[in-house]
């Protein structure tokens, strides 16, 4: 009998402080996939999992929060720690939480139904300081369907310890300041309903493709690595790590950024894991490539091993540093910022008559992609 396959968007990478785009992978008509993100780092970050089911029906891909679940993660085989949920299939640590560098961390969980799982062991390892950060500003920086866009290219610097053994990840997260807080195609922007308003169709409008609407207050948009970046020192250990290429940020603005760089160390089982999700989603042409080989995570149906399981329970340290894009390198370069919104700015002309005084701003909404307090680093 013929099967078919849907694309299913599965949250693979969000392990990394949520900073990777989703992976694809295939699964049978009517098949449920489990996800499970859940890393545990020793930065003070609240420490969450997250546990979610996909399930195809009708060619329609649906998402849903395994809710109810009790979840444990055994520290070095003797301790029990029980995660709370926060939110729906959202499961905190306690804020007491602390990891230990060399202690052994396992992952239970048990869904409402009962059904059991289990992690394979991971270990708490080092991580050594980011030495340096500094950038470059290139024409021919991002490879586009059109050709090249410029951008500027970060590297950094850090010592690699002789005496271990290391796996590296790294992404970043950047603050770009934005004035436009609304876009509204064929109609205009009202600020009711509060607190967000709304765009209202308008057919004296339905030529106009948008009006943008400028913030009320300061506010940045925040853009977070779309690809994994991982290194092995297994053919370099103990040698420095020199002009690592972390982050290739578009030319969005003469003005500066802000951008947060995180360097973390990871198991040799979660660098494979990395490393065959880097090899199969990034280097076989493009994310919606199929992948020559399944991915297999650590984590286990009790009950029936062959459970397909999408996701890796990690241990990670980690080590931040946040630097400031000033861009001053691109100012003689002649290259035209892409602007973030991705159109040229159009704003709805002014008006009294018949409404009220027009256009209206637009709040700054804080979210996972915007922030209205201006982040620590920030230059003005």
């Amino acid at each position: 009998m013929k099967i078919n396959k849907i694309w299913v968007i599965v949250s693979l990478g969000l392990w990394i402080c949520s900073c990777v785009e989703p992976f694809e992978i295939t699964f049978q008509h009517g098949q449920k996939i489990l996800t499970v993100d859940a890393t545990i780092t020793d930065t003070e970050e609240e420490q969450v999992f997250s546990i979610t089911e996909s399930e195809s029906r009708n060619s329609v891909v649906y998402s849903f929060n395994v809710t109810g679940a009790k979840v444990e993660v055994l520290v070095d085989r003797v301790e029990t720690v029980s995660l709370t949920e926060k939110s729906p299939g959202v499961y905190a640590l306690p804020a007491s939480f602390r990891v230990k560098k060399g202690s052994v961390y396992k992952l239970f969980f048990e869904k409402a139904d009962g059904t059991k799982y289990e992690s394979a062991e991971e270990v708490m390892t080092s991580v050594p300081e980011i030495k340096k950060v500094y950038d470059e500003f290139r024409m021919e920086g991002i490879k586009t369907g059109a050709g090249y866009d410029p951008a500027s290219f970060v590297f950094i610097d850090a010592d690699d310890p002789a005496d271990e053994k290391n796996n590296y990840v790294w992404s970043w997260r950047l603050w770009e300041k934005q004035i436009i807080c609304k876009s509204c195609s064929n109609g205009r922007y009202f600020v009711s309903p509060p607190p967000d308003g709304q765009c209202v169709y308008e057919e004296k409008y339905k030529e106009v493709p948008f009006f943008d609407y400028a913030c009320d207050g300061n506010c940045w948009d925040i853009f977070y690595n779309t690809s994994l970046n991982v290194f092995s020192d297994v053919f370099s250990n103990g040698k420095s790590i020199v002009g690592r290429v972390v982050a290739k940020i578009p030319y969005y603005s003469e003005k500066g950024a802000l951008i947060e760089i995180k360097q973390q160390s990871v198991t040799p089982a979660a660098y494979r894991y990395l490393k065959l999700l880097t090899d199969q989603g990034q280097n076989t042409g493009s994310l919606v490539d199929t992948p020559p080989a399944a991915i297999v995570g650590n984590i286990t149906n009790m009950t029936t091993p062959d459970e397909p399981i999408a996701g890796f329970f990690m241990v990670s340290g980690v080590r931040t540093v946040r630097y400031w894009l000033s861009r001053e390198n691109a100012l003689n370069s002649g290259a035209i910022p892409t602007g973030i919104l991705g159109h040229k700015l159009n704003y709805e002309p002014n008006s009294v008559f018949p409404d009220p005084p027009r256009p209206p701003l637009a709040p700054c909404k804080p979210s996972r992609f915007r922030a209205n307090v201006e982040p620590e680093g920030w230059v003005n």
